[in-house]
């Protein structure tokens, strides 16, 4: 799946992420290598990763306006969120507040929370995730 498409500014999407890693006070080796493939796949220099990463909190997020794009940003800060293998409270309330303001009802990310942490150690998977949002977020 191309990502690409998804976003309106490479570098405001790739900030969200990062606020989403440092959200429990660090960024470990595993978030910081789905850091730089997401980077990758938003085709974002080195340069311009490292700019974003020291002032990842310049930019300001807009939520999508479609659907298919707010599920999207919503599922890769999820994969953020697990990808250390464990889910802290602070990354839990940044995912929340931030399904918030995707306009995604509270009752669904409040499954979609719950079944990221009955798969603590494991991806859940895109289907997962779309069957909780649909049919409509």
């Amino acid at each position: 799946m191309d990502f690409r498409n998804y976003f309106d500014s490479a570098e405001a999407q790739l900030a969200l992420f990062i606020k989403m890693a440092k959200a429990d006070g660090e960024i470990n080796q595993a978030e910081m290598m789905f850091l730089k493939l997401l980077a990758h796949k938003l085709d974002i220099k080195s340069s311009d990763f490292d700019t974003t990463m020291d002032n990842y909190e310049k930019y300001k997020y807009l939520p999508p306006a479609n659907e298919k794009e707010r599920f999207m940003t919503l599922y890769i800060l999820i994969q953020m969120m697990k990808v250390d293998l464990s889910m802290k409270e602070e990354e839990v309330e940044f995912c929340l507040e931030i399904g918030k303001r995707l306009h995604i009802s509270e009752d669904k990310m409040k499954n979609i929370i719950e079944l990221s942490k009955q798969q603590e150690k494991k991806v859940v998977g895109y289907e997962e995730i779309e069957k909780l949002l649909m049919p409509v977020i």
